[in-house]
């Protein structure tokens, strides 16, 4: 059992240190400016510059060390960094250099042409292409969110929060949210963390008995149930059902909907609306296919409230 990131860990990354911390010396930093960059040690960084190795992979390598040093030299940003190093890593391990080193030390997968790195990284696995979707079509959605200056209209006192899911969800674990809730800073709102799957597990769990009864829902945000927002929403296209008594437990909620006589299974873009009761504010929870156009639908609201107040 030898997959390729043991050949990254012992060949990759040491011939790409080597090279890239003698172009960061090539451009006049010390060693110890050139360990604090690459977060390494400055005993390893002299190691690197005194030694003579014979680099085994392709040209790939000094090519990603180049636009690393020049990335590192104009502090670029962390994320930059590290996404041109894993590019290049990935590129050698589909059908490059690396493929070819890790076909002669494990001799039983050249035999059976293995393609293990082309259907994962390039795509062609279904799981993993699938769950990239969702965190696409989430991080639209916040951005489309962030972008927003009168979302507080419609933000609860317990914040808001966004989940959505892929066709394949059975568990929670399936589904991706902000971790801590949307938030507002600076009047506008904000995730405090990149979304994860698991995150926001009471809106994950109410979105996957949801999907139960509506099988065109994938994603739920959930806002203020004020009437003014709820009377907007049903302006705007949500078909909404109002339960009669407060409910925070997600089966408890799953248990009233399902029980409604109201929407049918092909509803596009149903809503429940949870009133409010001692210590507890109304909620309303918004569903849609996905991320995007629900948060698109749900600043159509934002913006019919406004045009209300005026």
């Amino acid at each position: 059992m030898r997959p390729p990131c043991e050949s990254v860990q012992r060949d990759f990354l040491p011939d790409l240190r080597m090279v890239l911390a003698k172009k960061l010396s090539s451009l006049g930093l010390s060693q110890t400016d050139i360990a604090k960059r690459m977060e390494i040690t400055q005993a390893a960084v002299s190691k690197y510059l005194s030694q003579e190795r014979e680099i085994r992979l392709d040209s790939l390598v000094e090519e990603s060390a180049t636009r690393i040093a020049e990335l590192i030299a104009s502090e670029a940003e962390a994320d930059a960094i590290v996404e041109e190093l894993c590019s290049s890593c990935m590129q050698s391990r589909i059908g490059g250099s690396m493929c070819k080193l890790h076909r002669e030390r494990v001799s039983s997968l050249s035999s059976l042409n293995c393609q293990i790195c082309v259907q994962l990284l390039s795509g062609r696995e279904d799981s993993l292409s699938g769950r990239s979707s969702v965190l696409r079509d989430i991080q639209d959605a916040l951005r489309m969110l962030e972008s927003s200056e009168s979302f507080g209209i419609v933000m609860p006192q317990v914040r808001a929060n966004l989940v959505t899911c892929g066709s394949g969800a059975k568990s929670v674990e399936d589904v991706a949210g902000v971790p801590g809730r949307i938030t507002m800073v600076n009047g506008r709102p904000r995730a405090p963390l990149p979304p994860q799957f698991g995150a926001s597990r009471h809106t994950a769990q109410l979105l996957l008995h949801a999907i139960a009864r509506w099988p065109s829902v994938r994603s739920c945000l959930c806002v203020s149930g004020r009437d003014e927002v709820v009377r907007a929403a049903e302006r705007t296209g949500f078909s909404v059902i109002r339960l009669r008594q407060p409910a925070v437990d997600p089966v408890e909620i799953a248990s009233e909907i399902q029980n409604h006589r109201g929407l049918a299974r092909k509803t596009k873009n149903p809503a429940v609306c949870i009133p409010g009761g001692i210590g507890v504010e109304p909620i309303l929870y918004l569903f849609g296919a996905d991320a995007a156009s629900l948060c698109e639908l749900c600043l159509d609201l934002v913006t019919d409230i406004e045009s209300k107040a005026h």
